[in-house]
Formats: C-alpha cells, sequence, structure tokens
C-alpha cells in the first residue's frame, strides 16, 4: 500500500503506519553496514597478513623458489594485492550479507528484490542488464574530468590547510611508490586496483543501496550513496573526488536502470591512475610525464566541455522523476539519515583516519610550553 502526502504541511501521512517504521529501520540498516565496512577494512588487512604469515614462516607452504629470484619489493607488493584483493571480496561480501539479511528480517521482502510481477517497482530497480546510455564515450570522458579536476580542489585545500594550519600531507612511504615490475605483480596489481573495486564497490552502493534508498527519492538516493562512498575511501583526497564521481555514477545507474555504466566508468578512472602512476615511476621520465597528463587533461576537458555545451544548447534536462512507488519523507526526516548514532560514529571514524594522512609542519617544543 502506497503512501498519500500533503505538500502544504509538509509532514508524513501514510496509508500504512509500518511505512515510517521501515524508512527509519532502514536508515539504521545502511548506517550500521558503513560503520561494518568501515571497521572491516580497517581491521581485516591485518589478520589477512598475518594469516600470509603464519603460512610462510609458520608452516612454509608458500616456501617457494619463485620468491627467492625477486626483489623483497616486489614480493611485499605482490602479497599486498593478494591481501588488498582478498580483502576488497570480502568485506563487500559481508557488507551485502549484512543488508539483505537485516532488509529481509526487519523490512519487506519486496523492497529489495520485487519478486512480485505485479508490483509497480519491479521496473524501477536497477538491473544487472547490460544497459549502456547512448552518449557513452563522451560521459566517460566527462567523468574522468570530474576525477581530475577534484584533484585540484584537493591541492587546493590543502593549500588552505598549510597556510592557515601549517598542516601538510604525510610523503608517501618507499613502499607506497613503488609498483610492481614483473609481469605477474603488473597484472595483479591492475586486478586490484582496477578491476575488483569497479565490480565489488558498484554492487554496494550502485545496486544494492542505491535500489533500497531510491524509493525515498532519487535525489535523496544519490546524496546518500556518494557521501558514503566519498567516506568508505577515508582519505581527504579520495573523499572529494569518490564523493564527485558517486554523484555523477549514481544518476547514471538511474538513468539507465542499469549498473553496467557505472561498473565500466569505475574501472575506467582507475586505469586512468594505473597507467599514470606507472608513466611518473619511470626513471628520467618525470617531465614527459607531466607534459602527457597536460596534453591529456587538456584534450578531456575540451570534449568535457563541448559535450556540456551541446547538451544545454539542446536543452537536455538532466531531472529525474521520482519512481513510481516514491514513498514521502519530508527533508527534515531524511536528515536523521546524516545525524543518526552509526552515521555520527562512521563520519567520526573516517575523519579520524583521514587526519592519519596529515601532520604539522612546525610542531610546537613541548618542554618549552610546559616550562
Amino acid at each position: 500500500m502506497y503512501n498519500i502526502y500533503e505538500n502544504k504541511k509538509n509532514r508524513w501521512v501514510y496509508a500504512s503506519k509500518s511505512d515510517k517504521t521501515k524508512f527509519i529501520t532502514t536508515i539504521h540498516i545502511i548506517s550500521l553496514s558503513v560503520v561494518l565496512q568501515f571497521l572491516l577494512f580497517r581491521e581485516l588487512p591485518e589478520i589477512i597478513y598475518g594469516f600470509f604469515g603464519f603460512l610462510i614462516y609458520g608452516l612454509g607452504i608458500l616456501d617457494a623458489d619463485f620468491f627467492y629470484l625477486l626483489p623483497y619489493e616486489e614480493i611485499d607488493s605482490i602479497f599486498y594485492n593478494i591481501m588488498s584483493i582478498i580483502t576488497t571480496l570480502t568485506v563487500c561480501f559481508l557488507t551485502f550479507v549484512f543488508i539483505i539479511l537485516c532488509m529481509r528480517k526487519f523490512v519487506l521482502k519486496q523492497d529489495i528484490y520485487n519478486h512480485d510481477k505485479n508490483k509497480i517497482d519491479k521496473t524501477e530497480k536497477i538491473t544487472y542488464k547490460f544497459k549502456l546510455p547512448k552518449n557513452t564515450p563522451f560521459l566517460l570522458i566527462t567523468g574522468v574530468c570530474i576525477i581530475e579536476f577534484s584533484s585540484f580542489v584537493y591541492l587546493f585545500v590543502n593549500y588552505l590547510l598549510e597556510k592557515l594550519f601549517s598542516v601538510v600531507p604525510i610523503p608517501l612511504s618507499d613502499f607506497q611508490l613503488y609498483f610492481p615490475q614483473t609481469g605477474f605483480g603488473i597484472v595483479l596489481y591492475f586486478i586490484s586496483l582496477v578491476i575488483i573495486p569497479a565490480f565489488a564497490e558498484e554492487f554496494v552502493c550502485r545496486y544494492i543501496m542505491l535500489n533500497i534508498l531510491k524509493k525515498h527519492g532519487n535525489i535523496f538516493a544519490i546524496i546518500v550513496t556518494s557521501v558514503f562512498f566519498g567516506f568508505m575511501h577515508a582519505r581527504v583526497s579520495a573523499f572529494i573526488y569518490a564523493t564527485a564521481i558517486g554523484v555523477f555514477l549514481a544518476y547514471i545507474a538511474i538513468k539507465t536502470k542499469s549498473i553496467w555504466f557505472p561498473v565500466i566508468m569505475h574501472a575506467v578512472v582507475n586505469s586512468v591512475s594505473f597507467i599514470f602512476q606507472y608513466l611518473y615511476s619511470l626513471p628520467n621520465f618525470t617531465e614527459s610525464a607531466e607534459i602527457i597528463y597536460f596534453i591529456f587533461l587538456s584534450v578531456i576537458s575540451l570534449i568535457s566541455f563541448i559535450y556540456l555545451l551541446i547538451l544545454i544548447v539542446k536543452r537536455k534536462e538532466p531531472e529525474l522523476k521520482n519512481p513510481e512507488n516514491y514513498m514521502h519523507v519530508t527533508n527534515k526526516h531524511k536528515l536523521i539519515f546524516f545525524f543518526n548514532i552509526a552515521s555520527l560514529i562512521f563520519f567520526v571514524l573516517a575523519i579520524l583516519r583521514s587526519f592519519e594522512d596529515y601532520t604539522f609542519l612546525n610542531i610546537p617544543d613541548l618542554k618549552f610550553i610546559i616550562g
């Protein structure tokens, strides 16, 4: 039974008294799921790393001549990427299981899967049916452009932090600056950086979460999933570009009712990062890499600008219509999503994690202060 509401009074008027309970329950399930995901991404790598250590040094299972022929940095990178793949898949799977079990237990099953063919909201679901927008190449270029310009916003934020508070990002370690050099290591790194995140993260954010939330309004669903997607990366730089691209991906997913464009866009963005990481890591190639990056940025910016200009001239409206199973919730009540206990805990944890990437330029002399 669908709800009826009065816009003038701006309040809930439900045909079913359980609708309010369903909405609030959904809020807490999604909020708790992102807290769970964040904690798993923080703690699970250490568990997996310890397990690898036990296999290598304790049981000697992975004691093969192959590893002794490689440099220490290459071996460390290989195991790190294996650990990253296992961590991402495990965390996304556990998050998926948590959301589905809780939604089945506390919310109507039809709200997720819409198995009943008579349900009007079945046609509103974002699916894995392969469907791409007509202007996919231009949209992909625009998405990459959004990411690249978000990096400039990050640089500007760092500039302000340095000028106002003398806070700067901690320089990358030698391990972070090292990229695999063997064929096996490069392929593994590509899978870890490009393939796995594109499928796993999009499945959780743009398929599970977006499908659950869009019945309460497309704009609301886009904002929530994008902000959570940004905070899930738990770094200032990642939050800026992840939130920006999250809005773009969620919009296209709702428009096409397919998860494939977000998956491909995610893979393309990470592939660009993968390519330029190796270009910048090449010896005596820094200046050439800078020139290539400048040309690349200029080309995608020009194409994106022309594409957006054409959309404006053709008066293409970017508005999204609410789904037919739309459940009206006032903006006041939607704020519960960002101010419930679970969400606040998640935001605090993510902010504290981002602080770990920064340090003060001039640390005060504690002895002087105490004296």
